[in-house]
């Protein structure tokens, strides 16, 4: 929100930023959450790269029956 015009700002648009403002605490949740999201990807990630072929085919075979029976 911006304000757009000089002068005092009205009584909706000062409601409007305490509203805003109000919600802080539930975006630094939502950014914590995401920001542990992530870091359990990319640890994944690390141990994904760390698997042989081996490991890999098993594991696809493996997600392909349980996707299968599913299905």
């Amino acid at each position: 929100m911006t304000n757009t015009q000089d002068g005092p700002r009205t009584p909706q648009e000062i409601a409007e930023l305490f509203t805003i403002a109000g919600r802080e605490t539930e975006a630094i949740q939502q950014l914590t959450g995401c920001v542990e999201q992530l870091h359990e990807v990319q640890a994944a990630k690390r141990e994904l790269a760390s698997l042989t072929p081996a490991e890999v085919r098993a594991a696809l075979e493996f997600r392909r029956a349980g996707l299968g029976e599913a299905g």
